[in-house]
């Protein structure tokens, strides 16, 4: 617009010149033109204002690295065209937090509507937004310009689907107390009088109730009932999408997602019934959904890959504890950008185990309880190609 301005005010400056050398009609009336067309044209901005109907749609799907297809609908409800529009659409991934923007010109018809394809790309999965953020009109001669508002459904949202690897994984004993379980301990006695774990003979500190009345008179010695103890061997995966101070690294995020929703898979294949959990920071929720079959999986990935991921004092696994009397999972598998010391709070309650993306560790380790395996985004599929939970 500088460069356009620029020109006509060096036009202008001929157009005079012009007119006093030929002191004739025709130089006055080149310079008349020359003032009053780039200003009526400069006016008829006004005339489109609020005129605008915008509509953005996105692709449902689309690959890692390979062009997604968008539209934008641009419907022009003023009596003059709008032949030089400018459209600034932002795309940003949820999951990993980055943004692109782009510009698409447009030329909108009067009273008619313009339907123009783009393209974008995204090098890692995630959920992925479009929205559009300014429409800028420009005037015939690119000496003016008018920020236009509009209506409509000005956004949209897809999915880059994740690239998920085959992997190996074992399951270890672990099991927690749950009393609306079905299933009890074959190793430990409990507290419900309903299940029968063991009979063995009376100790001293033995409760009287404990005494099995029928068998101490069958075999002639005090015989004692111990209860069983209600549990569940349960799975629960979480992603971590908070962090105290630096933003995790996209391509850590986009390994992560990717890292558990193959392990998800794995389980699924194997029938393990499982539950993943996160949190969405744009919307301050926490979310722990059970998955059972593939098709669950299918269903938890659109809200997974659109955990938006923020600045956040507490872990994953603190907001899943938050308002819980207790754990309610056996085995508890966080998959992180880095080692969080509260998990070693929990490891006397369940199995936990981190999965680390980033330099902190290659390979396995273990702290305070905790089992830790990990490696670089473009290795942590083979730290983790086999995997003891």
């Amino acid at each position: 617009m500088k460069k356009s301005r620029v020109i006509w005010g060096l036009w202008l400056v001929l157009a005079v010149i012009f007119c006093f050398v030929t002191d004739g009609v025709t130089g006055y009336l080149l310079l008349a033109v020359s003032i009053v067309l780039p200003l009526l044209s400069g006016i008829t901005l006004f005339a489109v204002r609020g005129k605008m109907d915008v509509q953005l749609t996105l692709a449902a799907y689309g690959e890692k690295g390979k062009a997604v297809t968008g539209k934008l609908l641009v419907k022009n409800r003023s009596f003059l065209p709008a032949d030089r529009l400018r459209c600034r659409v932002c795309c940003e991934n949820l999951l990993t937090g980055e943004k692109e923007y782009t510009n698409i010109p447009v030329a909108a018809p009067a009273r008619s509507g313009v339907d123009t394809e783009f393209q974008l790309k995204s090098r890692h999965t995630g959920k992925v937004r479009i929205s559009l953020k300014s429409m800028v009109w420009y005037d015939l001669f690119g000496l003016f310009r008018s920020r236009l508002s509009f209506r409509g459904e000005a956004m949209a949202v897809g999915m880059i689907a994740p690239n998920i690897f085959p992997m190996e994984t074992q399951i270890a004993y672990g099991e927690s107390t749950n009393m609306d379980s079905d299933e009890y301990s074959m190793k430990k006695a409990g507290y419900d009088p309903s299940e029968t774990f063991a009979i063995r003979e009376y100790q001293p500190g033995d409760r009287i109730r404990q005494i099995h009345w029928k068998l101490t008179e069958k075999f002639d010695n005090l015989m004692v009932r111990d209860y069983g103890l209600p549990i569940q061997n349960t799975i629960l995966l979480l992603l971590e999408t908070g962090y105290a101070q630096d933003k995790p690294d996209p391509d850590c995020m986009d390994a992560l997602a990717e890292a558990l929703l193959s392990v998800s898979q794995e389980l699924a294949s194997q029938q393990v019934v499982h539950s993943i959990g996160w949190q969405n920071h744009e919307e301050n929720t926490f979310s722990c959904v059970e998955v059972e079959t593939e098709e669950d999986l299918n269903l938890v990935l659109p809200e997974l890959l659109g955990a938006v991921p923020g600045e956040d004092r507490m872990t994953v696994a603190e907001h899943y504890m938050e308002n819980r009397e207790q754990l309610e999972f056996a085995h508890m598998v966080v998959f992180t950008p880095g080692h969080e010391d509260s998990l070693g709070g929990l490891a006397s309650q369940c199995i936990v185990t981190e999965v680390i993306c980033g330099s902190e560790i290659a390979g396995y380790d273990q702290q305070d309880g905790v089992a830790m395996v990990g490696g670089g985004p473009d290795n942590l599929s083979e730290a983790i190609a086999y995997l003891e939970i």
